[in-house]
């Protein structure tokens, strides 16, 4: 008994029905059949697209003006606010771009376009637009050092310390944007009210008042502000330095209490003017604060990327307003509320602490 196998249909895309149109007309004159058999689709196929001949051009045509007519008008729209976000030096997220993409397609009144993440990724690579750091500098993490301190000096530090009175202090600053990779701007030209956060945690998950550093004592935007949710100091270089301990020291005294906090090996925390009796302030070891320290094993990350998400729905909205030191010290302390205590806990067992 002789069995047949079935054929298998296969459906043809609006593409392949207009690229077998083109290369049926490119033809010399010859059957539907020959031609049928030259492509290698079925003569019946053949026959229904020759018939749909006038659906098929127009639909394709309506395509091309798709692609070609309505994303340009995006993207030309869109590369325009970079830049000009990029002048006003506001920091610049994928998620945020993808979004006012989307907006100004409402704006220029198409209805039908979506920035998906693919697109995103052509539009940069087209472009020419990356991310890059505005501060900061990163050097190869010392796993063996990270190893020797945690066996060797570690252990014996922290015996006389409850976990509770184990803290970690470290700073930051915003450190990246997206950008054209023609702009060499690192960052842009420096803001007068640059700021720096402090933030402080024990390895219970404890979380003391944001420390915000900046360079003004009586800035002009804290006028009339009787109350501030974190505590403000101000420094001539707007970082860190180990004379702003000293009042932690003096409350931590009349309580008759000894912590041992832990910070980088930066310079401004050298406290050799500073007498602190009741902090007993450790160095980590060199380049090992990537791997051991608790606030860069994820504290600092997750405010940040709290702190930008704030910061990008102010740039979307209000891009020509001025973003001032109380706005941003109002979204850190909002940021620093949202951390709770498992995710520093987790941080701390993360570095080996």
């Amino acid at each position: 008994t002789q069995t047949f196998k079935a054929r298998k249909r296969k459906t043809l895309s609006a593409d392949e029905k207009h690229h077998l149109l083109e290369s049926y007309n490119s033809l010399p004159k010859t059957s539907q059949r020959d031609a049928a058999q030259k492509s290698g689709i079925p003569q019946p196929t053949l026959s229904k697209i020759l018939k749909d001949k006038e659906s098929i051009i127009q639909n394709e045509g309506d395509r091309k003006r798709m692609r070609s007519g309505k994303a340009p008008m995006v993207k030309a729209a869109l590369i325009k606010w970079i830049r000009n976000a990029r002048e006003r030096n506001a920091p610049l997220s994928g998620p945020l771009v993808m979004q006012k993409a989307e907006e100004l397609a409402v704006a220029l009144g198409i209805t039908n376009f979506k920035a998906s993440t693919g697109w995103f990724e052509r539009f940069k690579k087209r472009e020419g637009i990356v991310f890059k750091k505005m501060h900061g500098e990163a050097e190869d993490a010392d796993i063996r050092s990270r190893e020797e301190w945690l066996e060797n000096e570690w252990i014996e530090m922290r015996r006389d310390f409850a976990e509770e009175d184990i803290w970690n202090a470290d700073e930051t600053l915003p450190d990246g944007t997206l950008t054209f990779k023609s702009d060499n701007k690192k960052g842009g030209k420096k803001s007068k009210e640059r700021i720096t956060a402090l933030f402080i945690c024990s390895m219970t998950g404890k979380k003391k008042d944001l420390f915000i550093i900046g360079k003004s004592q009586n800035p002009r935007c804290f006028k009339n502000v009787r109350h501030l949710p974190v505590r403000y100091a101000a420094n001539v270089s707007a970082w860190m330095t180990g004379y702003l301990f000293e009042d932690w020291d003096r409350k931590l005294g009349r309580e008759s209490r000894k912590i041992l906090l832990l910070v980088d090996n930066c310079t401004a925390h050298v406290t050799k003017d500073v007498a602190l009796r009741n902090i007993q302030l450790e160095f980590l070891p060199k380049n090992t604060t990537s791997i051991l320290q608790p606030c860069d094993q994820g504290i600092i990350r997750i405010a940040k990327a709290y702190f930008r998400k704030q910061m990008a729905c102010t740039v979307l909205h209000h891009i020509d307003e001025k973003i001032s030191l109380l706005d941003a010290i109002l979204m850190l302390a909002n940021t620093w509320s949202d951390i709770d205590a498992s995710t520093i806990r987790n941080c701390w067992k993360k570095g080996g602490l």
